[in-house]
């Protein structure tokens, strides 16, 4: 005997009843208590759904779900961060390698040509953390209505946040800090090709992740969950 329609949104139901926030965790753990209810059916027939689904639930424990939300998160934050990384490496391939290291020169070589290289640097991190914090506020302003609309929540838009290496904003920062702290005479070759490079490959780093990375995964995401695709 299967589970129908009604049964099926009835397990949503019943795991965000009990504290399973995110849409693909619910999918997980719906398919495990649908399983195994219907396993349940196969050994008694007369089980009703509510008994096989209380049956199943206790088998969980007097924590329920916690600790296989626990496990299940972390099975796809890897899941996750497999896919993630999948698309940063097909990214960071030659040619692309090759104008990296030349945006760096480019850079390292105007801050050389110009006297007030503190200043070019804060600029260039300025736009850079600007543009971004743009793009980033609309694109969860986004999630916010689309969850919203749809009741779900993703769990795999969360571990797109946590690669994000928008806090590595404090790394270029602290450069400029120890800048000014030793003097303009400290501000010598090391620190310039230093910021160039850790500005080259902030400014990379969030373009990929925002314009590459996020359109591909949640395509990705699209295909596993079609309801996803649907909310899009």
């Amino acid at each position: 005997m299967k589970l129908n329609e009604q049964q099926i949104s009835q397990l949503y139901q019943f795991t965000r009843q009990h504290f399973v926030e995110w849409y693909d965790l619910q999918s997980e753990l719906v398919d495990h208590l649908a399983n195994s209810i219907e396993d349940r059916w196969k050994e008694n027939p007369k089980l009703s759904f509510e008994e096989a689904l209380q049956l199943e639930f206790k088998k969980f424990g007097i924590f329920g779900f916690m600790d296989v939300i626990d496990e299940r998160r972390r099975f796809l934050s890897k899941k996750y961060g497999r896919i993630i990384w999948k698309y940063y490496k097909e990214f960071f391939r030659l040619p692309k390698i090759i104008l990296t290291v030349s945006a760096m020169y480019v850079l390292y070589f105007l801050s050389e040509k110009l006297q007030d290289t503190q200043f070019l640097y804060l600029t260039i991190l300025a736009i850079i953390g600007i543009v971004f914090t743009i793009e980033i506020r609309k694109i969860h302003k986004t999630q916010k209505l689309k969850e919203k609309e749809t009741g779900k929540k993703w769990f795999f838009e969360q571990t797109v946040d946590a690669f994000n290496v928008y806090p590595m904003t404090f790394l270029p920062m602290q450069l400029l800090n120890l800048s000014i702290t030793i003097g303009e005479d400290g501000w010598n070759k090391a620190i310039a090709i230093l910021g160039a490079i850790l500005l080259v490959l902030f400014a990379l780093l969030q373009y990929v992740h925002w314009k590459i990375v996020y359109p591909k995964i949640t395509q990705e995401m699209g295909s596993i969950y079609p309801e996803y695709e649907i909310s899009k």
